[in-house]
C-alpha cells in the first residue's frame, strides 16, 4: 500500500512539474473558429512544458545543384550568429563547338578586316534575384580563374556547401564593389540595342582577355574546337565575396538565367557598317551532343565565434535556429506520454521569438518540425499525421509514401512566422505555431511513442535516402527563441481537449 501511495504521489508531482496553467486558450490562431470554447466543464486547456537542447553542429550534407539559387556575399556582423561568407564556383562556356565569335560571316580584327573592327572587353555577369540583409551596404567581389591543376571540378557532380575547387590568389582576373540597391538600374549594351538590369557586372582584366584571344582557334585539336579542349584551358571561375567590416548580406544568383553569362564585346563588319556587339558564354545546364553541362559549386562558411550563439551558457533559456547550413534544437515533451485518453481538439507547439536586435537580418521564412528516431540508421523521419491532413503517408516505413506526396500543408501544419508586438520591448517580433493535434491524439489514444522532436529551418529534407525541397531559401534567416525555462518567451505545448 505504501509503495502504491508513493507511486501515486510521484506521478502527481511529475504531472505538476510538466503541466502548468489550466486556463482559457489565448494563443491559438490556427483554426480558432473550429475549437470549442474552454469552460473547464466540458472543454479544458493544459500547457505542457517543453525542454529544448541546442543542436550539436555537424558537417552539412546539403548539395547545391546548378538549378538552385546560389548564395554569394558576406555578413560580417550578425550578433546572433557571427559571420557568413559565400562564394560561387562555376564554368562558363560556349553553347556550341567548334566555336566562333559573332556570326559566321563577321570580320572581327583579322588582318584582312576593315580598320576599326576588333575586340574591346570581357565582362562576367551574374543574374541577381534577391538579397538577404542590408542592401544599402556595398559588397566587394573578386573573380579568380581556377587553377590549371584542378581536376576534380566536374559537371556530373553535385557538391556540398563545404566544397571549393583549387584556385591560386595570383589568378585574380577581376573585381568590383557593388551596392545591391543599385542593381535595379539598367546597363545599356551595344550602343543601346540591348540592356540588362538586376545583374552584377564584373569587368575582367586584359590578361584574361589576351588569354581568350591567344587561344581563339576552332580548328581541329585547338581550344575552341570542342568542349573537352576548351575546358582543358578554361577550367572555370571563382566568384568570391570579400566584403568590408560593414558588409551585411547575401545575394541570390540564378546561374541558368540568360543574364548570367560572360560577355565578349567587339566591333565587327558584316554587310552593314561597323557595328558594336557582344557574344556570350553561358553556364550550360544540360549536356548536348557537343557541349557538356557546366560544373558548379556553392561554398558557404559560417563562423559563429564571438556570437550570442557561441557564448550561450550550457543551461541557456535561449535557443538559436539558423537556416541551412545552420543550427537546430532537439525538443522533449516529457508530460506528453503521461496523458490519459481524451479528445484532442487542438495541440499546438508554441515558439516565441526573443526581441531581435538585428531587424535587417530577418527570421527564416519557415521553421520545421520532424521526429528524432534514434532506433533507426536514418535518425530522423517526418512527423506522423499532421504534415498534410488530406494525404496518407507512413513515416515509420522507408517505403513510399513516407512523406506527403504533395508536400507540407503549411496552412494546417504551421511553421510560418506570425507577427506580434513584444510586450516587454514594444518591438515587432514573431511566433511560430505548429499544429500537432493528430500526433498527440494517437499518443494518448493508441499509446504510440512520444518522440523527441527536431526544430530547424531547413533548405532541403533528407529521409530514407530521398531529398525533398523545402520552403526556405538557402542561408536565409536566423532566429533566437525562448526555451522551456524562459520566463518571458516560454517554449510550450498548448492542448485544448475534452474528457472521455
Amino acid at each position: 500500500m505504501q509503495r502504491k501511495f508513493f507511486l501515486f504521489v510521484s506521478a502527481v508531482s511529475f504531472f505538476s512539474f510538466f503541466f502548468w496553467s489550466c486556463t482559457k486558450i489565448d494563443t491559438t490562431q490556427i483554426g480558432a473558429d473550429l475549437i470549442p470554447a474552454v469552460d473547464n466543464v466540458h472543454t479544458f486547456a493544459d500547457t505542457l512544458n517543453v525542454i529544448g537542447t541546442q543542436g550539436v553542429l555537424s558537417a552539412d550534407t546539403t548539395r547545391i545543384g546548378i538549378n538552385d539559387l546560389q548564395v554569394l556575399g558576406t555578413i560580417n556582423n550578425d550578433p546572433l550568429f557571427g559571420k557568413t561568407n559565400a562564394n560561387i564556383y562555376l564554368q562558363y562556356k560556349p553553347i556550341f563547338f567548334p566555336y566562333y565569335f559573332g556570326n559566321s560571316k563577321d570580320t572581327i580584327g583579322q588582318s584582312f578586316a576593315p580598320a576599326g573592327t576588333g575586340y574591346d572587353s570581357v565582362v562576367l555577369c551574374l543574374s541577381y534575384k534577391g538579397f538577404y540583409g542590408d542592401s544599402t551596404k556595398p559588397q566587394h567581389l573578386k573573380v579568380f580563374e581556377l587553377d590549371q591543376a584542378e581536376t576534380n571540378f566536374k559537371f556530373d557532380s553535385i557538391y556540398q556547401t563545404n566544397y571549393h575547387p583549387l584556385i591560386s590568389p595570383t589568378n585574380l582576373i577581376g573585381e568590383v564593389t557593388v551596392t545591391p540597391t543599385d542593381l535595379k538600374n539598367y546597363t545599356f549594351l551595344d550602343n543601346g540595342k540591348d540592356s540588362a538590369h538586376y545583374q552584377i557586372r564584373i569587368p575582367l582584366n586584359k590578361a584574361f582577355f589576351d588569354k581568350i584571344l591567344s587561344n581563339y582557334d576552332s580548328s581541329e585539336n585547338k581550344p575552341f574546337h570542342s568542349d573537352s579542349l576548351f575546358t582543358s584551358i578554361f577550367k572555370g571561375f571563382a566568384v568570391e565575396a570579400n566584403g568590408g567590416s560593414d558588409a551585411k548580406g547575401l545575394f541570390y544568383i540564378n546561374l541558368t538565367d540568360i543574364n548570367t553569362r560572360i560577355e565578349i564585346h567587339y566591333r565587327r563588319k558584316n554587310v552593314t557598317p561597323i557595328d558594336t556587339l557582344h557574344s556570350s558564354w553561358a553556364v550550360v545546364s544540360t549536356t548536348s551532343t557537343t557541349v557538356k553541362k557546366s560544373a558548379t559549386a556553392n561554398f558557404i562558411n559560417r563562423d559563429r565565434s564571438g556570437s550570442q550563439y557561441a557564448n550561450r551558457p550550457s543551461s541557456s533559456d535561449e535557443l538559436f535556429i539558423q537556416a541551412t547550413p545552420g543550427t537546430y534544437a532537439t525538443l522533449q515533451i516529457p508530460g506528453l506520454s503521461l496523458l490519459d485518453n481524451r479528445i484532442i481538439h487542438r495541440a499546438e507547439l508554441i515558439i516565441e521569438e526573443i526581441a531581435p536586435s538585428t531587424p535587417l537580418l530577418p527570421e527564416p521564412s519557415y521553421l520545421y518540425l520532424d521526429v528524432v528516431d534514434t532506433g533507426t540508421t536514418w535518425k530522423y523521419k517526418p512527423l506522423p499525421y499532421d504534415l498534410s491532413p488530406n494525404a496518407y503517408y507512413n513515416p515509420n516505413s522507408s517505403t513510399l509514401p513516407f512523406y506527403p506526396t504533395n508536400g507540407i500543408d503549411h496552412a494546417y501544419f504551421g511553421g510560418s512566422p506570425i507577427p506580434k508586438t513584444d510586450p516587454l520591448t514594444g518591438k515587432l517580433t514573431y511566433s511560430y505555431i505548429f499544429n500537432i493535434s493528430r500526433y498527440v491524439q494517437n499518443i494518448v489514444t493508441k499509446h504510440e511513442l512520444s518522440y523527441s522532436l527536431r526544430l530547424s529551418a531547413p533548405y532541403e529534407l533528407f529521409y530514407y535516402g530521398y531529398i525533398y525541397s523545402f520552403s526556405n531559401l538557402l542561408s536565409y534567416g536566423g532566429v533566437k527563441i525562448g526555451n522551456g525555462n524562459n520566463p518571458n518567451y516560454k517554449l510550450r505545448l498548448h492542448i485544448v481537449y475534452s474528457k472521455i
